[in-house]
């Protein structure tokens, strides 16, 4: 696993998305750039059904996304258009926050990437929390 120092010296220009940003999904057509790649990937945590929207918070157990690489030029964009979409403003009202998270490929490489968490953790029910599958991931199911 990378250290913090590592991933200072290679920086995220990766999102992680589990939910409604993912190809089909209804914000699919929401991303600002086009991605270099797109990949099926694995972060740890929780995910959670808040009805219209997933909420992943860190804990125990696998999660399952995408993650969308961008070229480093884009990237700037690209956040500025999910942290409005998320909303994220870096204001005590927010839902989430936008993390660097290290996520898995499903061929097997590692990557650091930004992705939002959810952060209103008083809301959350254990009833609400998305169980795993036979193969051990949480995913937000297509809609």
């Amino acid at each position: 696993m990378a250290s913090r120092s590592q991933q200072q010296q290679r920086p995220a220009t990766s999102v992680f998305v589990y939910g409604t940003l993912k190809r089909g999904q209804c914000r699919e057509r929401c991303w600002p750039r086009r991605p270099t790649r797109i990949e099926l990937a694995t972060i740890v945590g929780q995910l959670y059904d808040l009805g219209h929207y997933p909420a992943w918070i860190p804990g125990e157990g696998r999660v399952e996304g995408e993650l969308w690489s961008f070229h480093e030029a884009d990237l700037p964009a690209t956040l500025r258009e999910l942290d409005a979409i998320e909303g994220y403003a870096q204001k005590p009202t927010d839902l989430y926050r936008r993390v660097v998270i290290e996520c898995t490929t499903f061929s097997g490489e590692e990557a650091w990437a930004f992705t939002y968490q959810y952060i209103r953790t008083g809301r959350l029910d254990d009833r609400l929390q998305i169980p795993p599958d036979s193969n051990g991931l949480a995913r937000w199911p297509v809609m």
